[in-house]
């Protein structure tokens, strides 16, 4: 149960926004306009049930884009991220979902250790979770910022970049669209996913805990 103190914190608005992000289909993807599913949308679902309180799914471009709005929402379904710590406060992972690289043609690269090397430009999502993951573990490769994951993959499509990083799901997606598009056989790395919100809700983050204790599944193996 909420709290009279977690409810104000939690649904200033009387209802719970949460911020999903689209480019990551398997949490959150739009089947119509105002309609989801996913994997973060059951979820959702389960809280409102569970609370009887309804919920307003907000869908953000990236994990990126949902961090640099933060006042836009009470809730985030978002990558676990150490440097997203000092800003948020994640409760359990529910899933995981993995990360790759993909290219055009055929190459002798096949992984993504392999793809680290000198000469090769890898188009990356500024903010997303893999990208942080890159910056630290790339020592030859260029890393090409851009703000969306759909510019990233055009980089890749018109040849301004090597590879694209993304979901691997979604990457699978643009393979399956365009033949040339070839996914490396390993990930950069897996990440979880995780409800999260704003540090300092203090009630509200002991009652979204305590409802993951009593409910929530384990994350995903």
């Amino acid at each position: 149960m909420l709290t009279d103190t977690a409810r104000q914190e939690l649904l200033p608005t009387g209802a719970l926004r949460l911020a999903v992000n689209v480019a990551n289909a398997e949490m959150a993807a739009e089947t119509s306009p105002g309609a989801f599913r996913g994997k973060a949308i059951d979820l959702s679902r389960r809280l409102a049930d569970d609370w009887g309180i309804a919920v307003e799914i907000l869908p953000f471009a990236s994990g990126g884009a949902i961090l640099a709005d933060m006042a836009a929402w009470d809730a985030a379904v978002l990558a676990v991220e150490p440097s997203r710590r000092d800003r948020i406060h994640f409760l359990p992972p529910f899933a995981r979902v993995d990360a790759t690289l993909a290219t055009l043609g055929r190459s002798d690269i096949s992984t993504c250790r392999g793809a680290d090397a000198e000469g090769v430009r890898i188009a990356v999502v500024r903010g997303a979770a893999y990208t942080a993951h890159l910056q630290a573990s790339t020592a030859q490769a260029e890393l090409v910022p851009f703000d969306s994951p759909k510019a990233a993959r055009a980089a890749l499509l018109d040849g301004t970049c090597d590879f694209v990083a993304g979901i691997r799901s979604t990457l699978a997606g643009l393979a399956r669209e365009n033949a040339a598009v070839r996914l490396m056989e390993d990930d950069v790395l897996r990440i979880p996913q995780a409800l999260a919100i704003a540090l300092g809700k203090t009630h509200a983050q002991a009652a979204l805990e305590a409802w993951f204790a009593a409910r929530a599944e384990p994350a995903a193996s």
